[in-house]
């Protein structure tokens, strides 16, 4: 999976995540916008202060050139990939760790 991928899919997971609980939660209530949510993700982007969504990923960079003329550099999250193949290619893992700021209270 790329990283842009990883990141989106996350991010709108977790936010729709945090509004299905509070429909659950809620029932009948849900569609009522006075009625009172629990979860919520906090605005902002300190994670002491319990704001943002802090992303702490393993990514690959490969570069594979299996016999054309040229090659290609392809950033990825970590994953396992079994098969055979002739190309000869080039793999290293690194870490990245940001935080998503979050501009509005979601929930």
């Amino acid at each position: 999976m790329e990283l842009q991928e990883f990141i989106t899919e996350t991010l709108l997971e977790i936010s729709n995540g945090i509004r299905e609980a509070n429909n659950i939660r809620l029932g009948e209530k849900a569609t009522d916008p006075n009625a009172s949510r629990t979860f919520f993700l906090r605005p902002g982007s300190k994670a002491d202060n319990g704001a943002g969504i802090e992303f702490d990923v393993a990514v690959t960079t490969k570069k594979a050139g299996g016999g054309k003329a040229g090659a290609k550099l392809k950033l990825s999250v970590v994953e396992a990939e079994l098969g055979g193949g002739g190309g000869a290619s080039k793999e290293s893992v690194s870490r990245i760790k940001f935080t998503i700021n979050i501009g509005q209270w979601v929930g």
